[in-house]
């Protein structure tokens, strides 16, 4: 089933035995893309994007700053400068010039190969939710980790799977100098 919104991809997939599809839920591949304000317009006042109409509170009026021994106080003058900025205004969701910024710097074909999150807590909480079938699926996890992973497999109703990491030359691969090696003894 393809991903509702995204273009097919022409150019083979890499790696080649993984397929995106296989990985995300089904219902989450047939629902529609979520479409905000910013997707058709940006700029006039953007009342359903909960914007101020008025502009922010900031007075713009120099004359009235406060001043200490005939000078604006530093603070203020710091604070007087964001006047111009649109304050009363949601930046904008997809974050085009930060994508871009970042794709170039890791040499990416483009801001589609970018994802943004807010920490990693919530692209971890969001991989769960769009990958792993609540009640039925489980993650595995290689103690000691990141605590976040267990939290949200709580969280979505997703089992965990502890399994210790192997090191050595008779157990894991390459001896210590190695790559590590799991034994998963799960039914």
């Amino acid at each position: 089933m393809p991903i509702l919104g995204l273009a097919l991809s022409s150019s083979p997939t890499k790696p080649a035995h993984f397929d995106i599809e296989r990985v995300i839920r089904p219902n989450i591949l047939s629902l529609h893309p979520y479409r905000c304000a910013r997707d058709d317009y940006s700029e006039g006042i953007l009342l359903d994007a909960n914007e101020n109409a008025l502009g922010h509170s900031i007075a713009s009026d120099t004359s009235s700053q406060p001043k200490a021994n005939g000078k604006v106080a530093a603070a203020d003058s710091e604070l007087y400068s964001t006047v111009e900025l649109d304050l009363h205004r949601y930046p904008d969701p997809s974050h085009p010039s930060i994508k871009s910024r970042i794709a170039e710097l890791r040499g990416l074909p483009g801001t589609d190969y970018v994802f943004l999150g807010v920490g990693s807590d919530e692209v971890i909480d969001l991989l769960m939710r769009v990958c792993v079938a609540p009640g039925k699926e489980k993650i595995l996890t290689t103690p000691p980790t990141y605590g976040m992973y267990a939290v949200c497999a709580q969280v979505n109703d997703v089992g965990v799977v502890k399994v210790d990491l192997e090191l050595g030359a008779q157990e894991g691969e390459g001896g210590e100098m190695g790559r590590f090696s799991l034994r998963v003894d799960e039914v």
